[in-house]
C-alpha cells in the first residue's frame, strides 16, 4: 500500500463523515481538520461510560496531525489493520479534529487471525448518535465530550418524557 492509496481512503472516510455531520448535525463544522490516531486498545473502562470518558481524557491531551503525518503514522501499521473508524472528536467554528481509530488483527485470536490475516481494512466514518435523536432531529456533535448545555438539555427532556411514558403506562 503506498502513501497515496491510504491517503485517498482516509480522504474519502473524513468526507463521508463531514456529510454525516452537515445532515444530522446543528453545529457549523468546519473543513479545517486536524486528526488524532488512536488505537481502540489504549481505552479502558467496563462499561460504556468509562470507556468513553477514558477515551475523551486521552484524545484531549494528544497532539494533532495534519493528514499527511497521520497517514506515516498508520502506513506502518497497514498490514495490520483490520478496521479503521473515523468520528469527529470536536468541531469548532474554525477547526475540526477527527478520530482516526484502528483495530488490529493482531488483536484477535489464531484462529480468526488467520481467517482475516491476508484482508485489506475496512474503513467507516461514524457518528454515534444519542437518545433522543432516534425520532431524527439534529444533534450537537461535540455532545460527547460532555460540552454544551444544548445537549444536556435534550437529554434531560428525553429522560423525563422517558420516565413520564414508563409511569403512564403502569397505571
Amino acid at each position: 500500500m503506498e502513501h497515496n492509496d491510504l491517503k485517498i481512503r482516509i480522504w474519502s472516510s473524513v468526507e463521508g463523515l463531514l456529510k454525516l455531520a452537515k445532515i444530522h448535525c446543528w453545529n457549523s463544522i468546519s473543513g479545517t481538520i486536524h486528526y488524532i490516531v488512536s488505537d481502540f486498545n489504549e481505552f479502558k473502562g467496563d462499561n460504556y461510560s468509562e470507556h468513553m470518558k477514558c477515551r475523551q481524557r486521552i484524545n484531549s491531551s494528544k497532539e494533532l496531525f495534519d493528514l499527511d503525518a497521520a497517514v506515516s503514522i498508520l502506513l506502518p501499521e497497514y498490514y495490520d489493520l483490520y478496521d479503521v473508524n473515523l468520528y469527529i472528536f470536536r468541531s469548532f467554528k474554525k477547526e475540526t479534529i477527527v478520530e482516526i481509530q484502528f483495530y488490529r488483527k493482531s488483536n484477535f485470536d489464531a484462529d480468526y487471525f488467520a481467517l482475516v490475516k491476508d484482508n485489506p481494512p475496512m474503513f467507516h466514518s461514524k457518528l454515534s448518535l444519542p437518545v433522543y435523536a432516534w425520532e431524527g432531529g439534529k444533534f450537537d456533535v461535540n455532545r460527547e465530550s460532555g460540552k454544551g448545555i444544548h445537549h444536556r438539555w435534550k437529554n434531560f427532556l428525553f429522560k423525563t418524557f422517558l420516565y413520564q411514558h414508563k409511569v403512564k403506562g403502569k397505571k
